[in-house]
């Protein structure tokens, strides 16, 4: 921990910087009572001026040599407890999606297909899991390829929006289907914006 002086003198250079100061200085009258010029006005201003022109430089100048070996702690960003918690959702969403194929799929001669869907969905989730348990690099890399993903998406539901308006105006699709269409695909733009 650096001495309570550091801390005190930074505080005062990153402070208000003569905000106030100003402002009291610009509050005084031109004229007083008797119609005669405020008497110094002029040096007040000057002297306020080159006070927080000063406290700017000074600021400039010492904050980061002041600053340069304090340890700041780490803000804690939850970041542990939500990884935690979107796994045990995704491994909870895997569960029920399990059950309800085995429930769904029970008895049916289309049982492959219920099997095929639940497994596509589950893989999402599995890779989901995988994103949050890498660390370091891998954690980086898998963030990289989430923000692209994300950026693709939006691209083709803008491409998909811009085609159906398209049809729209080209009177090869009814108004009422297109909005439709429409407010399903903002709905996908919101969970990806």
């Amino acid at each position: 921990m650096r001495p309570s002086w550091q801390l005190i003198a930074t505080m005062s250079f990153a402070g208000v910087r003569g905000a106030i100061t100003l402002a009291g200085i610009l509050t005084l009258p031109l004229f007083l009572a008797d119609g005669s010029l405020f008497p110094a006005r002029d040096l007040v201003i000057f002297l306020a001026a080159g006070i927080i022109i000063l406290s700017l430089v000074m600021a400039s100048i010492c904050l980061p040599r002041l600053l340069r070996n304090i340890d700041v702690p780490v803000e804690d960003t939850y970041q542990r407890e939500e990884d935690y918690a979107r796994i045990a959702a995704a491994e909870a969403a895997i569960m029920a999606v399990e059950k309800a194929q085995h429930d769904l799929a029970a008895g049916r001669a289309d049982a492959d297909v219920f099997s095929d869907v639940a497994t596509r969905i589950m893989e999402l989730y599995r890779k989901r899991i995988d994103g949050r348990m890498q660390l370091g690099e891998e954690r980086e890399q898998v963030k990289l390829s989430e923000e692209i993903e994300r950026r693709l998406r939006i691209t083709a539901l803008n491409a998909e929006r811009q085609e159906i308006l398209r049809l729209v105006r080209a009177r090869r699709l009814e108004s009422t289907v297109a909005s439709r269409m429409v407010r399903d695909i903002d709905l996908l733009e919101a969970r990806y914006s």
